[in-house]
């Protein structure tokens, strides 16, 4: 489904809901397993897709999840999460995506491997730097720590995105949240919030409208991964509308976990409609089999949105991105503010 058609290639746009994890070309696991002497179930790409990409809908989230293990032991060294890393920024790049934020796991995607966190943040920001220069793109980075790895987890995760906040400017708590609530992970996302780092989570996903009524109370995030189940409780509406928290929607993916039935009840545009802030997303690129434009035109085409819709969604992006204010201004007025300006 990955699109590369002019009507939205051609616009320059904004994302800040991508995994690095998520991220990595059929071909370059190929290439990281002959180097690193890794098994894989095929070792030519039409066939590695059959069992690393997720083509049609699945039972739920989890059968999702479960898919990205051959991703985790791909990522193999510093080196190889530099490659993965500029290559995300690169296909970023194609899509004409200018201000974009990437986020990881440190302890899921480094623990395979027992890789040095702070080697593999090293390599992610040659990356990052190289194509920022070449690409003029303004990029950020949120430390994800992910609910499966339990409390402890989150507490060194972060502790290194504290440690390491000139260059993180966010965490997120991912992963599955039937299982893992929010009341498990307060304390130390609250840590984070003090120390200065921005907060986002991933909340009512795959969970009814009552999951992120817990996650404000009790972190009161900055943004929202998915959150589209509160359409069901226009209480949980009116209290994200009302405290400003901007939502990192991502259509495909909702529809692939099954976290909507049918694409075309995804509630996007309703959200929208509702005055809340919106914004469009790919989620997991490659396993998903997605990008922005693919998303774009879900947005337009199947959902309704006007195209000056999605140009105010870019824009809900840009204000809440967690990129520094100089770096990310700078980008809207070069690439933006002209398309914006009505």
């Amino acid at each position: 489904m990955k699109n590369f058609d002019p009507k939205y290639n051609d616009i320059p746009k904004t994302e800040i809901h991508c995994h690095l994890e998520g991220g990595i070309r059929t071909q370059t696991i190929i290439d990281i397993a002959k180097e690193y002497n890794l098994k894989l179930p095929a070792y030519e790409v039409s066939e590695l897709d059959k069992r690393v990409k997720v083509f049609d809908q699945l039972r739920d989230l989890q059968a999702v999840l479960d898919a990205f293990d051959i991703f985790q032991n791909s990522i193999t060294s510093p080196a190889v999460v530099e490659r993965i890393s500029w290559e995300l920024f690169e296909d970023c790049a194609r899509q004409n995506i200018k201000l974009f934020e990437v986020r990881f796991s440190p302890d899921w995607a480094f623990h395979g491997h027992n890789l040095n966190w702070d080697a593999c943040l090293d390599g992610l920001l040659r990356a990052k730097d190289r194509a920022e220069n070449e690409f003029d793109m303004a990029i950020g980075i949120i430390a994800i720590t992910s609910r499966g790895m339990g409390a402890a987890s989150c507490v060194k995760t972060v502790d290194w995105a504290i440690r390491n906040k000139q260059h993180i400017q966010a965490v997120d708590l991912a992963d599955g949240e039937t299982l893992f609530p929010i009341s498990d992970f307060a304390k130390p996302i609250l840590k984070a919030k003090d120390a200065g780092l921005k907060v986002t989570i991933h909340s009512g996903e795959d969970t009814p409208a009552s999951a992120v009524l817990e996650t404000i109370q009790a972190v009161g995030p900055d943004r929202i991964g998915h959150g589209i189940h509160i359409i069901e409780d226009m209480k949980a509406v009116e209290l994200v509308r009302e405290k400003g928290i901007t939502l990192e929607v991502n259509p495909w993916s909702n529809y692939l976990t099954n976290s909507v039935p049918a694409i075309e009840s995804h509630p996007l545009k309703k959200l929208f409609d509702l005055g809340l802030r919106v914004t469009i997303n790919s989620d997991d690129p490659e396993v998903l089999e997605t990008n922005v434009n693919n998303e774009y035109r879900i947005a337009h085409e199947i959902l309704g949105m006007s195209m000056d819709d999605i140009s105010v969604c870019n824009r809900y992006a840009f204000e809440a991105s967690f990129i520094s204010d100089d770096a990310k201004q700078r980008i809207w007025n070069k690439y933006f503010k002209v398309s914006n300006s009505n």
